[in-house]
């Protein structure tokens, strides 16, 4: 019997960048007025960080510094509030600056007033900006603790939440914006995203339907026709579907299927879930969306070779007949699951080597019991192509190969994936790989995260990766 051939497409489904109609808050508008009057005056005119603000800023420290027992809490607190203030004051003007070049300035803001709602809020500004979003959350959230009821900080939790993919947490705050503001677009489609991906759909037809309706975009409102359009046809798909869930999966059967693979999946689910938060360093408080649709009803959400494929946090997979093994499906929801993980841990800013590559590192151990054991498919294009040919792909060159018309090309860009990281496995340990993903997390690009995870740089860990092929 021919042997079915396994695929795996990751599609990256998150923020859409919509016309400038649209109205998502603002980062850096909240501020701490000083308390001295005249220096209300000269911090309006200041513009940049110069002389001038600095000075301002040392001598506010020196009388900060002389403080004694004889000065009275009125003038101890305005000292304060008008140092703080201008050191807010040039973070704001420095946030272009790498975080840790901010980040005693900020503590120093901090010290002089605990807990101020401008100093949270400016704070978070600038780990959204750096694209730091948990920390940015934690922030947000303390100065909503001091103004429950700021609607432009509610709004930046919303989309930062968004783009942890916590969608609960995002359609919560989504949905307090929407109570003061209930026909802004941005949050509308936030709302609507947010119960898409949780395959809410009537949820998220109803939102989005509302979305459309307020939209002064063309291009806009064709975004919101297509998901519009994937809601009602997952909602027909998973027709008389039943919906199950865990501490850590919510699981959606179409069909009666749950009946035949419903207490297996969960096992196996699980199972897996320990070996891939163990191998990356990642354990998610958000729960992981496993959708089970019919097999044709699949092929309109993914590619038609693909056996699974996962957006977001959304893992995919088609009912088939005829599944070859257990250990084939539980290697599958490996490869997916770790493409969830992958997302969540670098905010999806993975590229397609590394996504693929440490899926596949995942799912061949799973499924046959070790990361090197290839897939058997793959074994002659391995032995002819990249060891007896000695090809190289450049690994900038991947998604060009993966995303290929030509079936053996895509077969090249999966192996050369796998090999880069079972290079990096072999060279550096598996600990690598939470270094790697930990600093994509923090909004570094590949080359500063091969060298944080490595030690060389990417130009370089190419060479080595290419003369550890050779030596397979």
């Amino acid at each position: 019997m021919k042997k079915t051939i396994l695929f795996v497409v990751t599609l990256f489904l998150l923020f859409t960048p919509f016309q400038a109609h649209s109205q998502p808050p603002k980062v850096f508008i909240d501020s701490l007025e000083p308390s001295d009057p005249e220096l209300k005056e000269q911090v309006k005119k200041i513009t940049q960080v110069d002389k001038v603000l600095n000075s301002l800023i040392e001598d506010l420290r020196e009388k900060y510094n002389s403080f004694d027992s004889n000065t009275d809490q009125e003038t101890q607190k305005a000292i304060r509030t008008d140092l703080a203030s201008l050191i807010l004051l040039k973070v704001v003007l420095l946030r272009d600056l790498p975080y840790e070049q901010l980040e005693d300035l900020l503590n120093e803001t901090y010290d002089l007033l605990p807990g101020e709602f401008p100093i949270e809020a400016i704070w978070g500004d600038v780990h959204f900006s750096k694209k730091d979003f948990e920390n940015a959350i934690i922030h947000y959230e303390n100065a909503l603790n001091k103004n429950p009821n700021d609607i432009n900080t509610i709004g930046k939790c919303a989309m930062a939440y968004f783009q942890k993919q916590n969608h609960e947490k995002a359609l919560e705050y989504a949905e307090l914006y929407l109570a003061k503001n209930p026909n802004e677009f941005f949050f509308l489609w936030i709302a609507g995203k947010c119960e898409y991906e949780q395959s809410n759909f009537d949820e998220a037809i109803d939102y989005l339907e509302k979305a459309l309706e307020v939209c002064k975009d063309k291009n806009d409102s064709k975004t919101i026709e297509e998901y519009i359009r994937r809601a009602k046809e997952a909602l027909a798909s998973t027709g008389d579907f039943t919906q199950d869930e865990d501490q850590r999966f919510v699981i959606t059967f179409a069909g009666d299927s749950a009946n035949d693979i419903g207490d297996i999946t969960f096992d196996m689910l699980n199972d897996i879930y320990y070996d891939v938060t163990n191998l990356l360093n990642y354990y998610p408080d958000v729960r992981i969306n496993v959708v089970f649709f019919q097999t044709d009803d699949y092929y309109k959400e993914g590619k038609n070779w693909s056996a699974a494929s996962t957006a977001g946090i959304k893992i995919m997979v088609p009912l088939k007949s005829g599944y070859k093994s257990e250990d084939y499906v539980k290697g599958l929801l490996a490869h997916e699951f770790t493409h969830a993980i992958i997302n969540l841990k670098t905010n999806c800013r993975a590229p397609m080597w590394v996504h693929e590559g440490l899926a596949q590192y995942q799912e061949y151990s799973t499924e046959n019991g070790s990361p090197e054991s290839l897939r058997s498919d793959f074994e002659g294009t391995l032995q002819r192509d990249f060891i007896e040919g000695e090809l190289f792909i450049p690994l900038d060159k991947v998604p060009a190969y993966i995303g290929s018309s030509d079936r053996k090309n895509v077969n090249r860009g999966y192996i050369a994936s796998y090999l880069a990281i079972r290079c990096m496995a072999d060279n550096y340990g598996e600990q690598s790989f939470d270094s790697l993903l930990a600093a994509l997390g923090k909004g570094k690009d590949i080359r500063e995260a091969v060298k944080e995870a490595t030690g060389s740089e990417y130009s370089d860990f190419q060479e080595e990766y290419k003369e550890w092929v050779k030596n397979l």
